[in-house]
Parts: structure tokens; sequence; C-alpha cells
């Protein structure tokens, strides 16, 4: 009987970090209610040069993937076009501590890197803010997993809006 509850809770347990592993990355967007973005059609960046320090390959792989994304959903970059877009790439040390066992009289410590992608859209015209979309998740600041952050990229552009210039699936 008791093993039978040990191996549940342990099959338990593979579950939920299984799915914590899937819900990775973080992603949260907010857009200005009532925008009309089938009244966009081209975009320009406001920071195409990779910040200082960063591997300048991948800055224009993050760039490449966002452009594909925005194609994708019928809008061309334009040396100045109806949208602006800025990227912004950080990354923060964080420490988690978990007390457990009996009494929680145990404690483990976690200490990891979490690197954070912003991008950042305006109406060139007036300035104003229109949506802005955030990526997070666990790194590794000396060897960064392109293909991670190439996931991250497509999630996060999966919620931003399409113009109306996109074509309609055709019919079966």
């Amino acid at each position: 009987m008791r093993s039978k509850f040990l191996l549940i809770v342990g099959l338990a347990s593979g579950l939920i970090m299984s799915a914590e592993i899937q819900a990775k990355p973080k992603i949260s967007t907010d857009a200005v209610p009532g925008v009309n973005f089938s009244a966009y059609h081209s975009y320009s960046w406001v920071n195409a040069e990779a910040p200082v320090g960063m591997n300048p390959v991948m800055y224009q792989r993050i760039l490449a993937d966002i452009e594909s994304a925005l194609s994708q959903k019928g809008y061309q970059k334009a040396d100045a076009g109806d949208l602006s877009l800025a990227v912004t790439i950080g990354a923060q040390q964080k420490t988690d501590i978990e007390s457990w066992g009996r009494f929680g009289l145990q404690t483990s410590v976690y200490q990891y890197t979490q690197g954070q992608l912003s991008l950042d859209v305006f109406d060139s015209k007036t300035k104003q803010a229109l949506w802005h979309g955030q990526a997070s998740d666990t790194v590794d600041p000396d060897k960064p997993n392109p293909a991670k952050v190439d996931a991250a990229i497509a999630k996060l552009m999966q919620s931003f809006p399409a113009t109306a210039a996109v074509a309609p699936a055709p019919a079966p």
C-alpha cells in the first residue's frame, strides 16, 4: 500500500514538473484597448543595433525571428513604417528558497538567471504605445540556447495582432 502511494506521488510530481517545463517561457502581452491594427501595414526598428556587450549574431537572429512572424501576419518592413518597434533584452540573477520536510526543517536554495525579451510597438506618427509583449525564461548567460530563444519569440508573436493585409486561407 505504501509503495503504491509513493508511486502515485512520484508520478504526480513528474507530471507537475513536466507541465512546468512545457509552460515555459512565460509570456505576457498588453495592448491599448480599441486599437485598430488593420490600419497598420508596415514597421521599422527603433533599435536595429545590438546593445553593448550582447552577441550581435544573436541579436540579429532575434530581429529576424520577429520580422518573420510579422511578415506572416501581413506586415512589411519599411524605412519609415506605420509602426515603430523596440526590442529590450536583459537578464537578472534570481534565488528561490524552498522549505520542505517535517516542520519545514529542510531548505533548498535554487540560483538561476532569468532572461527577458520585450517587444514594444508604437504608432510612428503619434508616438503612442500600442502593444507590449514580454517573454521570460531561465537562461544560461554563458551559453545562450538559440532554439530556446527562437521558441520564446514564436510563442510571443502568436499573440501579436495581424493586419487586414493578411490574405485569407484558401477554402478546402
